[in-house]
């Protein structure tokens, strides 16, 4: 075998694996009610403001305060009040499991549990987990998700976003 035809051999094996990698990703970022849950709980107990995205416009744009802002103001108080920055109340996830049940055609149910452990950056969270310096606490929580604009969102009341 010439040098040519295995330059071809070996291209065509790194096209198709290109090709398939791409085809992988875009069908893992299908937007499912399950995925949807999971985004918001990231993003609720990572403290991120981006949760607002996967939150549905019932909750958003009906409420007279800000509840994305409230809860994250909250959170920051109840850290200063122990002592601690904000980032302290960061909490990673993992063990993640979703159980989702289709209502109708635009609303479900989602039932997920996981685990979350005190993670204020990588690196404590990454030292914390092999030294086991922090505890997990288990997350047990039934979200709603509904379909608005053709991308899933979570609505009413959940975890303790808009609680007192």
């Amino acid at each position: 075998m010439d040098s040519g035809s295995k330059f071809l051999a070996v291209g065509s094996v790194v096209i198709i694996a290109v090709i398939l990698q791409v085809v992988l990703i875009m069908a893992g970022h299908k937007d499912t009610p399950g995925h949807a849950a999971v985004e918001f709980s990231k993003a609720y107990f990572m403290l991120d403001r981006d949760m607002t995205q996967r939150l549905c416009s019932e909750v958003v744009e009906n409420e007279q305060t800000d509840v994305v802002a409230d809860y994250l103001q909250r959170t920051a108080a109840a850290a200063k009040a122990a002592g601690f920055e904000p980032s302290w109340k960061k909490m990673a996830l993992s063990h993640i499991e979703v159980e989702t049940r289709l209502v109708d055609d635009n609303t479900a149910e989602v039932h997920l549990t996981c685990h979350r452990r005190r993670s204020p950056n990588l690196v404590f969270g990454a030292v914390a987990k092999v030294f086991f310096l922090s505890d997990s606490h288990p997350v047990d929580e039934m979200l709603t998700v509904v379909k608005e604009d053709s991308q899933w969102k979570v609505c009413g009341r959940p975890f303790s976003l808009a609680g007192s």
